[in-house]
């Protein structure tokens, strides 16, 4: 029989959950919010003070990961606390790793800023009324950096908020990534693939004006979609 544990299948992900605050690229470390006290769009709201047994428990086994993904690992956290905001992270400074050192230059680049938990549930309340889960104790496994989906079944985290002025913003960041970056082949077609699904969410959010009919000053769908597609072709 085999003793290994599949973590995806044991805990939950809260993607697009907090933003970075400090990257200090000479000591290789990241500040950020992994979780908030916010409504989410699963209907959870994650109450302060769930996290607490756990960071008194073990805080120094929780780990700090490249994309959710157990396989690339850079490190544990110097630090981990709640604020009024939500979970801080301070990360300890990220190995000298082909997935840590292109996590870094995502950050330079704008590209990569958001931040996510993988956890288990272990005490809630469910309230039938609103249809919300508030989650009062929470057990920490890990804490990621978030943007780029692994594979064209994955989404684009972090993208359903996005208006399309951010939207252009971003693809154009992606862009001049792939022109001029140095990253691994598979960073590489991770930022194309964000770049496709982009495109995809331009032209959604392009349906959605029409059949709103909203004001005819918002930006065009068209000037999020030009740049893009034109690269795209190249690829």
């Amino acid at each position: 029989m085999s003793n290994f544990v599949d973590m995806e299948r044991l805990f939950e992900t809260k993607d697009n959950a907090g933003e970075i605050k400090d990257l200090d690229t000479k000591n290789r470390k990241v500040v950020a919010v992994f979780a908030n006290w916010n409504l989410d769009h699963h209907n959870d709201v994650i109450e302060k003070g769930s996290f607490a047994k756990t960071l008194m428990e073990r805080q120094d086994k929780i780990l700090f990961l490249n994309q959710h993904n157990w396989k690339q690992p850079h490190g544990f956290f110097e630090s981990l606390s709640e604020n009024s905001e939500g979970l801080v992270g301070v990360s300890k400074a990220l190995p000298d790793t082909t997935f840590s050192n292109d996590a870094i230059k995502l950050y330079e680049a704008g590209i990569v800023k958001e931040h996510s938990i993988g956890f288990e549930v272990i005490k809630s309340d469910w309230d039938e009324d609103s249809q919300v889960r508030t989650i009062k104790e929470i057990k920490l496994w890990e804490g990621s950096n978030v943007t780029l989906g692994a594979n064209s079944a994955t989404p684009f985290l972090g993208l359903k908020a996005k208006t399309l002025p951010e939207i252009n913003d971003l693809s154009a960041k992606i862009i001049k990534a792939i022109r001029h970056g140095t990253f691994t082949d598979e960073t590489f077609l991770q930022l194309e693939i964000a770049l496709k699904q982009l495109t995809a969410e331009a032209i959604k959010l392009g349906e959605q004006k029409v059949l709103n009919q909203p004001d005819p000053e918002t930006t065009d769908p068209s000037d999020a979609l030009a740049e893009i597609n034109k690269f795209i072709l190249k690829l």
